[in-house]
């Protein structure tokens, strides 16, 4: 399917009551897992980019509805399946640790991805407020130089915050390799935060805080 180029602005209209969460960094995000995820959620052949985080989006909001005030530990798992599904974590995690990636071993590369994508479904569930929007507006989407880019704004409580989704196609189905809160890429967010600490020491120092934040999440 082809999607037109168009114009956007980003974040500076917004306020930024989604920077709370993961990708609202989490961000309205977004595992490779399957419990008990809702099977309205499964992408279909003939949905669009649009369409699959609507549905995404939607699913968050049928297992916090059912929640009511009080989450409790398999209604916390379901939401870590359901929030983070939408995510390229290979891609993430490359993108992540840009120049760095192509030095480590295919064996460091699948113990980073599968690290990173631990912490990003802890994450995402800390918060979980920032799913709760009173409404979503979806653009339609644009295309890329690597896929398609869906805008969204979601509203709660008079604010607004604009969440960019870039998505590309893996193995038929839609996935975001990044997204962008009001202006702030989390890509760029992880990427810099690594950057930083691997040149103060080295990618092995680095990746030992990695799992001593997964220990401390667990």
């Amino acid at each position: 399917m082809e999607y037109t180029r168009r114009a956007r602005m980003t974040g500076a209209r917004t306020r930024h009551w989604a920077r709370g969460g993961v990708f609202a960094t989490g961000a309205w995000l977004v595992a490779l897992g399957g419990t008990g995820v809702p099977p309205a959620h499964a992408q279909t052949a003939s949905q669009s980019p649009v369409d699959v985080i609507r549905a995404r989006n939607q699913a968050v909001t049928d297992v916090l509805d059912a929640a009511g005030d009080s989450v409790d530990a398999q209604e916390r798992e379901q939401l870590k399946d359901v929030i983070n599904d939408l995510l390229d974590f290979q891609e993430l995690s490359r993108r992540a640790l840009s120049r760095h990636w192509d030095a480590r071993t295919d064996q460091e590369k699948a113990d980073f991805t599968d690290v990173f994508r631990q912490l990003i479904r802890n994450s995402s569930v800390k918060k979980l407020g920032v799913y709760r929007a009173d409404s979503v507006t979806y653009h339609p989407p644009e295309a890329s130089d690597e896929g398609v880019t869906v805008t969204t704004v979601a509203y709660k409580d008079g604010k607004s915050a604009e969440i960019v989704y870039e998505i590309h196609e893996v193995g038929g189905e839609w996935k975001a390799y990044d997204v962008v809160v009001d202006g702030s890429s989390t890509v760029r967010t992880y990427r810099d935060s690594f950057n930083k600490e691997i040149s103060r020491g080295s990618y092995e120092a680095m990746y030992a805080k990695l799992l001593d934040r997964l220990e401390e999440d667990s």
